[in-house]
């Protein structure tokens, strides 16, 4: 028996190893029940046509990603052996074999909704055409286009015994075209493998009479031009299909101890183009030969994921739909707001030196934030700026105001993770940008991704040290913050702000563990300190008192974490969790979790902030962090959480929390058989949004 348990919480704990399939929900399927979240607002026909093809868009760059990451890796513990597991004890095997099964349900449900958008699209005057739809001045007007911004990007490669079959690169659309050859003992095919341009739109918008507006493919205007592209060969006939792989992200680092840290991500960003298969997709109208000539030259094994699809892949590219200038088939825009407690016209570090400020993404100006660093860019009193970087846009703000501040003679420290999966090439670009205005820069903590969300920026003030702090749940990243909703807490509290300073001394020497008392900091106290702030509801429902926890989390998934969940469902506990994504907690299970309500809220905005509040018998706390309840968050990553002292600002948030649980519009409730249930008004209460109304409630803020 494991010390400090009694033997009813010891069988507890062993009952729940035991039975995992019973008390866990599969990963991998509670992640694709969330892509199914983000299929149903592209079918929903409340969302404007406009706006359903680019949640169409995000579904298929989700999926993209899901099969590079998770499938990937579930393909390599299955080389392991027969009996390999996941984590929370399931099988791999059958974990595949029902990932393929809902990953096909999904992909006809997808094609169903792109047929209905499209012929909702028609109904408002934009209509899709083909290569062979398009009327004479059409033709012409993309011929022209195809003769100044494709061709000379095309490289056909003509596939035969003298000519190595191409790597095809994972994002990259790739048409594999036929040619019908004559010859003097029959015909013949030959065929050939081209690259869509990445570089180019994906959509043309060619010319009409001014009652519909015609949009094409780029690869169809292609297939439009494919004569002309192999007249050397005067095909009888020419065809051309879709095709597209998907790679295993996994990078693939040298262990050449005489490479730099930087040289040995870029190689292993090089490497990763070229990883192992985990999707092939087709288009189902291919001819069975072409169709066994690619599996021939690439090395299909039935075990890679053979994917039938329709005649346009890549779809991810639908997030960049052209509008049209057509506003009234988007969402009502909702205006970027500044914060009442931040007026540009006087210093901004002044302001926050004398209040604590939360910031509400995409709600408030993340250009406010820019603002900032670009204050302390230029105040001679700015002795340093200190911060840590994860993700960011690829024309970064952020980045000019810290190569500004480091040239006009600031200390500035950069705390750049090199491994943020897909963002590594960029990240190395920063790297080297901001060395080169004479920034120092560092790659984090060896064994650890820094994925915390800190600035700190240093000045003296009347011969007095001051500092100010943000502790945020989201990147820095300009975009990001116009569609992610996320807090940023901004404070010159000399007990945040020291330990902050002190997160960074950590940076620069890791040799000596920190010690904090205020911070939550993973990988050193997050799942001890969460841990205990459950256990103290658990002793206050036991004694009969109020008890309640509320968590807004991107993930559930650590095993630890949920049977601690469990334990405090059992004793009495009331729990909300707000997941937007993967939930491997089974709620409402009598015994087990019948006192835990989980609900997952999808809407124009990606909801990304992660909150706890534990109701401390009538003196809640309250906390932002940066991590998830995953175990890498836990235990392999540099995160952050901050307690929420200032009761206004706790205020703010209970608010926000208490619309996201009363949301009734894009609310789904999350259950074992992830149904996606939408969660209904009750009593004659009109729908709530409630990202439309967090968005009112700080415009309101504003008039008074």
């Amino acid at each position: 028996m494991a010390r400090g348990l009694t033997l009813r919480q010891y069988l507890y704990r062993v009952s729940i190893k035991r039975n995992g399939s019973d008390w866990f929900i599969n990963r991998e399927l509670s992640w694709l029940a969330f892509n199914h979240r983000v299929l149903q607002e592209a079918s929903h026909p409340s969302n404007p046509v406009i706006e359903r093809i680019r949640f169409l868009g995000i579904f298929s760059n989700n999926l993209d990603e899901f099969f590079r990451v998770r499938v990937a890796n579930l393909q390599r513990v299955d080389l392991v052996g027969n009996k390999a597991t996941t984590t929370l004890g399931f099988d791999v095997k059958e974990t595949l074999a029902k990932v393929s099964d809902r990953v096909i349900a999904l992909q006809t449900e997808y094609n169903h909704a792109f047929e209905i958008a499209v012929s909702d699209l028609a109904k408002d005057n934009i209509r899709f055409v083909n290569e062979t739809e398009l009327n004479e001045e059409q033709q012409a007007f993309a011929g022209n286009y195809f003769r100044r911004k494709i061709r000379t990007h095309l490289v056909p490669i003509m596939i035969g015994k003298d000519v190595a079959f191409p790597d095809l690169l994972d994002g990259s659309l790739y048409l594999s075209v036929g040619l019908l050859l004559s010859q003097k003992k029959g015909s013949k095919m030959q065929y050939a493998i081209i690259e869509v341009p990445r570089h180019v739109p994906r959509f043309l918008v060619l010319p009409s009479d001014g009652s519909e507006q015609i949009v094409a493919f780029i690869e169809d205007i292609i297939r439009l031009e494919l004569p002309r592209i192999f007249g050397l060969f005067q095909p009888e006939a020419v065809v051309a299909h879709a095709i597209k792989v998907t790679r295993d992200a996994e990078i693939d680092m040298d262990d050449d101890l005489s490479r730099s840290l930087m040289d040995k991500m870029r190689r292993g960003v090089a490497r990763r183009r070229q990883g192992d298969f985990v999707r092939f997709l087709y288009d189902r109208e291919m001819p069975a030969a072409m169709l066994q000539m690619l599996h021939d030259n690439l090395s299909l094994s039935e075990s890679e994921n053979v994917i039938t699809g329709s005649r346009y892949h890549n779809k991810k590219d639908l997030m960049d739909f052209p509008n049209l200038g057509r506003v009234d088939l988007m969402y009502k825009r909702l205006e970027t707001l500044g914060h009442p407690h931040l007026v540009r016209k006087s210093s901004l570090l002044d302001q926050i030196s004398k209040r604590d400020i939360l910031m509400h993404y995409p709600y408030h100006e993340f250009g406010q934030v820019v603002d900032i660093l670009r204050e302390a860019a230029i105040d001679p009193s700015v002795q340093s700026i200190k911060i840590n970087l994860y993700r960011l846009a690829r024309n970064s703000q952020v980045i000019n105001a810290l190569m500004n501040a480091s040239r006009n003679g600031k200390a500035v420290q950069v705390v750049i993770e090199l491994s943020a999966r897909f963002d590594e090439k960029h990240n190395i670009e920063v790297s080297n940008h901001l060395q080169q205005a004479g920034a120092t820069v560092e790659f984090g903590v060896s064994g650890l991704k820094v994925h915390s969300k800190l600035f700190l920026i240093t000045r003296q003030r009347d011969r007095k040290i001051e500092r100010i702090a943000h502790i945020g749940t989201g990147n820095f990243h300009e975009e990001k913050a116009r569609v992610f909703c996320d807090f940023a807490f901004l404070t010159s509290d000399p007990q945040i702000t020291g330990e902050v300073d002190r997160l960074f001394d950590f940076f620069s020497n890791n040799y000596e563990r920190p010690v904090f008392r205020n911070l939550i900091v993973s990988p050193y106290s997050t799942r001890r300190k969460f841990s205990q702030l459950i256990q103290r509801e658990m002793d206050h429902a036991k004694a009969g008192r109020p008890a309640r926890i509320i968590l807004k989390l991107n993930n559930l998934v650590d095993a630890d974490m949920i049977r601690k969940l469990y334990a405090a469902s059992n004793a009495g506990v009331r729990i909300n969790l707000i997941i937007r994504g993967i939930c491997s907690l089974v709620p409402g299970v009598k015994g087990m979790s019948e006192n835990i309500q989980v609900r997952s809220v999808i809407g124009r905005y990606l909801d990304h902030a992660r909150i706890l509040v534990f109701a401390n018998d009538g003196n809640p706390d309250y906390y932002l962090s940066s991590a998830d309840w995953m175990t890498r968050n836990l235990d392999r990553r540099v995160e952050v959480s901050v307690p929420i002292w200032d009761p206004l600002l706790q205020s703010d948030i209970a608010t926000y929390l208490d619309m996201q649980l009363q949301d009734t519009v894009k609310a789904r409730r999350v259950d074992k058989r992830m149904t996606n249930a939408f969660i209904p008004s009750k009593g004659g209460k009109e729908p709530l949004n409630s990202q439309e109304a967090m968005h009112a409630f700080h415009a309101a803020r504003l008039l008074t």
